[in-house]
């Protein structure tokens, strides 16, 4: 088994982070694949699944499918990862900070992963949490500007 965790502060508030989060969106900001089919089955988001397909123009991205497992609105996205090579549970949490959000992102892999992979792995987070932050961040200076 292996897991990976990165996190990074954004600075905004915990609602304007969460408002990013919805399923739908997650093509936006996660280096998972090109088109994202997502079907809500449960309450509050609990038993969504989607299913990631892969951009063919991109050997990094794999098929895969997410059931979300426990969805608590404003804290956090827990998943189980299946129907791919990197079956496993993931989850997604944030946390208000003095001075903005801190975003959080766990993946736990069934398989023992060799080094490079989770280094591929790790990169993809950092660089998702990164355009998260900008995003979010550049926003934010937007509605203040106006």
């Amino acid at each position: 088994m292996s897991l990976i965790t990165k996190s990074i502060e954004i600075l905004a508030s915990r609602d304007q982070v969460w408002s990013y989060l919805d399923p739908s969106k997650w093509t936006e900001i996660f280096t998972f694949g090109k088109d994202v089919n997502v079907q809500t089955n449960g309450p509050s988001g609990v038993e969504t699944t989607a299913i990631f397909e892969p951009d063919p123009n991109n050997d990094l991205w794999v098929k895969y499918n997410i059931k979300i497992t426990e969805f608590v609105i404003g804290e956090k996205i827990a998943y189980q990862r299946y129907g791919g090579p990197l079956a496993g549970h993931g989850l997604i949490s944030i946390h208000s900070l003095q001075t903005g959000t801190l975003f959080r992102r766990k993946g736990s892999y069934n398989d023992n992963l060799s080094n490079e992979t989770i280094k591929m792995l790790s990169g993809g987070m950092e660089n998702d949490n990164r355009r998260l932050k900008n995003m979010i961040e550049t926003e934010t200076n937007q509605q203040f500007d106006s």
